[in-house]
């Protein structure tokens, strides 16, 4: 019984393994779809160049020219022009364009004036770029009906230094551990890291919030605890039950109007062993997400991060 378990787990791992590599964009970008994960990889990262307080001129090269090589591709494989991301990320380079014009700094070497008239046709000065916030209308939908709610929360980078008590934070909690998990096994945990020095440490092991670091003095760990599976083929239940308590966490910080920042926990393995070691976390967890949390300042800035359309989402059988 334990020897055909165990050939199950390989068997399915192989396969996961298999279909990953076939169909990604890690290793190939022959389809539309590949090619739009890619683009929107790389204008969100510009996106994000754009809320520093003091913006560097000319930053975010290397993903520029990655991004105007992709975008070239979809036009040469008359991939969909309508399709949101695309839209988006043309703004998104017209808009990095005008803003050295109107500094009057030369970008000529980044993008040159033709590949600017090749994607100026495609811009909607509506999609892309930043927004906005005084902290007042960040948090203006935060008790109000769940479509209005849930539409107002973004991403917050700059935080004001004030601490999240821990009262409040066991008030958000009580919320987000009303997720739903498979059975109800409630495998999740949340890990609070209440020292600014010891948050720094495990930012820089998380490497995806550079600009911005030094402001954010606390963070949730949301893990997962693997004993709670009971199954071979439960193998990822820990990523869809910590995803949907993420969710849920993220919501109960909107509720009680803290900022949140949901980092990305797709690592190697010794990341892992690293972020373990530091915070001496049980082996049996694993870490589904690191959140930066904290109050912002007066004035804050969020990437526009466009959504795609319901078209583009909602498929009906039947």
């Amino acid at each position: 019984m334990l020897l055909k378990k165990i050939t199950l787990l390989a068997l399915n791992y192989t396969f996961d393994a298999t279909r990953f590599i076939k169909h990604s964009s890690v290793f190939t970008i022959n389809s539309q779809q590949k090619i739009e994960g890619k683009i929107t990889y790389n204008y969100h990262s510009i996106e994000k160049g754009h809320i520093n307080e003091q913006i560097r001129y000319k930053f975010g090269v290397i993903k520029i020219n990655k991004l105007i090589h992709l975008l070239k591709i979809w036009l040469n494989r008359n991939y969909d022009i309508t399709n949101s991301q695309f839209i988006a990320a043309c703004s998104v380079l017209v808009k990095y364009y005008h803003f050295h014009s109107e500094n009057k700094v030369d970008i000529s070497e980044i993008i040159a004036e033709s590949d600017y008239y090749l994607f100026k046709p495609y811009y909607n000065e509506n999609v892309g770029g930043i927004i906005n916030y005084d902290i007042n209308k960040y948090f203006q939908h935060s008790s109000e009906k769940f479509d209005l709610f849930s539409d107002s929360r973004h991403s917050v980078r700059h935080f004001n230094g004030e601490m999240v008590s821990l009262e409040k934070m066991r008030e958000v909690v009580k919320i987000a551990k009303n997720a739903p998990s498979v059975c109800n096994r409630q495998s999740v945990k949340i890990k609070l890291v209440n020292d600014h020095v010891l948050t720094q440490k495990v930012l820089k092991i998380q490497g995806g919030m550079i600009a911005t670091a030094n402001t954010v003095n606390q963070l949730i760990l949301v893990t997962s605890n693997i004993n709670s599976f009971v199954s071979e083929v439960e193998r990822n239940q820990m990523f869809i039950d910590g995803g949907i308590f993420l969710q849920n966490l993220l919501y109960a910080l909107h509720h009680h109007k803290i900022a949140a920042c949901a980092l990305n926990w797709s690592k190697p393995f010794f990341y892992d062993k690293r972020i373990k070691k530091l915070l001496k976390l049980n082996p049996a967890e694993r870490v589904i997400a690191v959140v930066a949390i904290g109050y912002p300042p007066n004035e804050f800035k969020v990437p526009f991060s466009k959504r795609k359309e319901l078209s583009e989402i909602l498929e009906i059988f039947g």
